[in-house]
């Protein structure tokens, strides 16, 4: 019915990772997370300076700034660890989606998954995303249809699943 052929990048697993922490992950843990965060980074810096006889205060500017950088690339910088963490064969895919399921295979593996595994659907400019729980997620390049449409994909995927696609910036 409708077969996708792609690679994982970067950029897709990018939004792979922005679906994931804006939807199935939550955005409500990212304020704790980031004051803890703070403290911890802050408190370790402010040691290692005391033992150093450097000035506190400078390396707390450090982190002031580092922190912001780091929040504003966590995408990217989750995606860079996704990608390192592929099995060797596994970044390149052909999916083949039928009535009943849709078989995922690599060069190294074939796995069938069912649709009612599916808990969230997520759409990005370029890509489909679904969600197999909190930690697992799949991206389908719009762009890699080798038959079938991304128009009759959404629907398709949409009635299988009984979810509704989430738009995510």
């Amino acid at each position: 019915m409708f077969t996708i052929e792609q690679t994982y990048t970067l950029a897709g697993l990018t939004a792979l990772c922005r679906a994931g922490r804006k939807t199935v992950r939550g955005p409500a843990r990212i304020p704790r997370l980031i004051l803890w965060a703070f403290f911890l980074v802050l408190a370790v810096l402010v040691a290692v300076s005391l033992s150093l006889g450097l000035s506190p205060g400078v390396l707390a500017y450090v982190v002031l700034v580092a922190i912001p950088i780091l929040l504003l690339t966590e995408d990217r910088l989750n995606a860079w660890i996704a990608q390192r963490q592929l099995l060797p064969g596994s970044a390149h895919s052909v999916t083949v989606f039928t009535p009943d399921s849709y078989t995922v295979t690599t060069d190294t593996t074939e796995t069938i998954y069912q649709y009612e595994n599916i808990t969230q659907l997520c759409e990005t400019q370029r890509y489909f995303i679904f969600f197999l729980g909190k930690r697992h997620g799949q991206m389908f390049d719009k762009s890699c249809f080798q038959s079938g449409t991304a128009e009759a994909f959404r629907a398709f995927i949409e009635e299988k699943t009984g979810l509704l696609f989430r738009t995510v910036k």
